[in-house]
């Protein structure tokens, strides 16, 4: 192994060790910021949860977390930023979904998640403001998922902001190169020669033309990411912002020194 080899897997340890202490510290929803939870299907992992002052907030954001669609990761880890944005004095809406069963479980959900949560924002309280001011965000795997989503809307309808942070967007790639130990062909179940329709449903790069002109979508990407390169942002067609000097954990850790950026970027 290479000095710099050694640097890379020094720094992927640590984005580990990163997701893991997110994950313990939101082991439990933070009870001083969560309004309530909503289930939006029968299944256990069909849940939502809500952060923030339905009343107050100056802005809704919907949030699909990420963890390479494996089952052992669910919204644990995405707690403390959804905690953040209320303190932020915004609406968080953090969503839950199926990982277990391949796909498409994960983007039905999503899809299912965000309609029932548009839905129920007047019946919840949120002001007028925060209801006309929707962001909607996926860190990582939940970056690829609103993509997917987002590319299956039509044209008419109101004005979003889209915002991937560090998002997956080439499933093929993913698959040819084994990236993420195999974690998208686990997900999709099949490789793309042997069925192509389950790839041109969820792949955002097959489907970016697809995204109606009302989601203003602008990717955050940090140029340190050991799990999702920034290459795969850098080639994709859509505006990118580069958080300089930041990896995959930054871009959803409150206490990072990124997170500024990361809120400036789904309000701006």
């Amino acid at each position: 192994m290479s000095a710099g080899d050694d640097t890379t897997s020094t720094r992927s340890m640590r984005q580990d060790e990163r997701f893991a202490a997110l994950g313990a510290a939101g082991s439990a929803p933070d009870s001083t910021r969560t309004a309530f939870r909503r289930d939006y299907g029968t299944d256990p992992d069909q849940f939502l949860e809500v952060y923030g002052d339905p009343g107050t907030a100056s802005a809704t954001v919907i949030l699909v977390h990420g963890g390479y669609f494996r089952p052992r990761t669910g919204l644990a880890h995405a707690r403390p930023m959804a905690a953040a944005l209320a303190e932020a004095g915004l609406l968080c809406v953090l969503i839950e979904y199926r990982r277990l069963g391949g796909q498409p479980n994960c983007s039905d959900d999503v899809t299912a998640a965000i309609a029932f949560a548009c839905e129920s924002l007047p019946g919840w309280g949120v002001n007028d403001r925060a209801r006309q001011d929707l962001i909607v965000t996926g860190h990582s795997a939940g970056g690829c998922l609103v993509l997917a989503w987002a590319s299956h809307l039509g044209e008419n309808g109101p004005e979003f902001r889209l915002r991937p942070l560090a998002p997956i967007t080439d499933l093929f790639r993913e698959v040819e190169d084994g990236l993420g130990e195999g974690a998208v062909l686990d997900y999709m179940g099949t490789r793309p020669e042997q069925d192509l329709t389950p790839y041109l449903r969820e792949d955002p790069r097959s489907r970016v033309l697809l995204i109606p002109a009302r989601a203003d979508l602008l990717i955050l990407h940090g140029d340190r990411d050991q799990t999702v390169d920034i290459g795969f942002s850098r080639t994709f067609p859509a505006r990118l912002t580069i958080a300089e000097g930041a990896d995959h954990a930054d871009l959803v850790d409150p206490a990072s020194s990124s997170f500024p950026l990361v809120v400036e970027t789904l309000l701006g």
